[in-house]
């Protein structure tokens, strides 16, 4: 306000906003949420502090391919660990930044066999299967690993550093910053 009269406010281009918590229907129904309410706000960019430490394939997928999809500009940090269906969501940005500390953490799926019949453990390889050939595959789209890597992943956890994420094409080494005076959201309220 100046001079007694109002003045129009300011649309808001960037969003920042923070995700710490598990791939599930849960965290795709807040991004669903994110997107949708921040494309009809007319924000232009959103920032996203991204930690997870994994879930579901099926969710992961879904966030990727949203995230893919997203109409505006989507940029996100790993800030700590990303790890199992964390990186395949975290993949589907267009723009991905490293904090210098971060990890990344890939493996092939794997289930429980306890209480289970032949034929759920028959089942369960099937969808097994299909899980991993879809995760191989968009990881083979967006990162460069290395031979040993590739070779390790088919019976172990493979980590990555910042430095190695980078080098595989992951996305490039930068830090999480929100300009001062700027409004945090939490797409995982505690």
């Amino acid at each position: 306000m100046s001079n007694g009269q109002q003045t129009a406010e300011q649309p808001v281009t960037d969003v920042y906003c923070l995700f710490a918590g598990a791939i599930d229907q849960l965290a795709v129904q807040r991004f669903n949420n994110l997107i949708a309410i921040t494309t009809q706000g007319g924000a232009k960019h959103i920032h996203m502090l991204f930690q997870s430490t994994g879930g579901f394939i099926g969710d992961g997928v879904c966030i990727y391919n949203l995230f893919h999809a997203c109409p505006i500009e989507l940029t996100l940090y790993n800030v700590g660990s990303v790890c199992s269906a964390g990186v395949i969501a975290y993949l589907g940005a267009e723009n991905r930044k490293i904090s210098q500390y971060a990890t990344f953490m890939v493996h092939r799926s794997y289930i429980s066999p306890a209480m289970a019949t032949t034929e759920r453990l028959s089942s369960a390889a099937g969808q097994m299967t299909l899980d991993d050939e879809r995760v191989e595959s968009i990881l083979k789209l967006h990162t460069k690993l290395p031979t040993e890597k590739w070779e390790a992943h088919k019976f172990a956890d493979v980590w990555l550093s910042a430095k190695e994420a980078e080098t595989a094409g992951i996305g490039t080494i930068g830090e999480f910053a929100v300009p001062l005076g700027t409004k945090l959201f939490n797409v995982w309220p505690a």
